[in-house]
């Protein structure tokens, strides 16, 4: 889908449909953040494959009317509506990237990529780089920058391949990207909701005043944090694991996803 389309109704019934799903797979157990109340949900394997399915626009708009619908139900947390932008961002990178048009391609993908990544040096952790794990942390991150580069408009052609294989790498690609720049926008938010703690904490406080009673902070304290260069470096490892499983995880979903909507002529990446 291009900038300044109109949605037909099949665009609105798959929005409707797979931000529906995103919601149901919102209730179920998460994995816990780090220093927050909150989990990182498995919402994150499905995004990226919203974005291969629907593209960058439609695929972002499930994504975020899903997770926020998902924010809104009992027992999530403010800090869960920080988080937010991250669904969206993982569907428009992999949507840009499956596509070929004006404003949704490799390039779209490649940028935005870039910018999280480039961001990541300008917080504290970031600016520590005498800390070798810290240097290098952003490695999968700049992995998939570099895969995206390389493949640039090909990935679109794997996709409207017969080849099984080369529509395998495709969603393996896509769901890649939009995994790890969906990973470094939690990062910065992360990072950023430490240095802000007082300031948000008194949002969620006004928030929850408004008849949100349910809503609990889900903040992450600096005192409960500790220092954020030596907690990123610690489960960097971890990291590593997590971030690869939801991508063979995602991928694996994906490919049945794209070839089952394919052979019924509902999506034309």
């Amino acid at each position: 889908m291009e900038l300044g389309l109109k949605l037909r109704s099949k665009d609105v019934a798959l929005v409707s449909v797979f931000a529906a799903l995103l919601v149901i797979i919102s209730r179920l157990p998460g994995i816990p953040i780090i220093g927050g109340e909150g989990k990182i949900e498995f919402t994150v394997i499905f995004t990226p494959i919203i974005g291969i399915v629907l593209g960058p626009w439609l695929g972002g708009l499930a994504a975020f009317i899903g997770n926020f619908v998902g924010w809104l139900m009992p027992k999530t947390t403010f800090m869960g509506f920080l988080y937010l932008p991250t669904g969206p961002v993982a569907a428009i990178v992999s949507g840009a990237l499956a596509r070929k048009g004006k404003f949704a391609n490799w390039k779209l993908s490649a940028a935005l990529i870039g910018i999280l990544n480039g961001l990541w040096y300008l917080t504290p952790p970031g600016q520590e780089i005498q800390e070798p794990l810290l240097l290098i942390y952003p490695f999968l991150h700049w992995a998939a920058f570099v895969l995206v580069i390389l493949f640039r408009e090909r990935v679109n052609v794997f996709f409207h391949s017969e080849i099984k294989q080369k529509i395998t790498l495709g969603t393996i690609l896509c769901c890649f990207s939009g995994i790890m720049a969906n990973h470094m926008t939690g990062n910065l938010i992360f990072i950023a909701s430490v240095g802000w703690f007082t300031s948000l904490k008194a949002i969620k406080n006004a928030v929850k005043a408004l008849g949100f009673w349910w809503l609990k902070s889900g903040l992450a304290s600096p005192d409960d944090v500790g220092p954020l260069g030596a907690l990123f470096a610690f489960y960097l490892p971890i990291t590593v694991v997590e971030r690869l499983l939801f991508t063979v995880i995602a991928a694996y979903i994906g490919i049945g996803i794209v070839f089952a909507l394919r052979r019924s002529g509902l999506i034309n990446i």
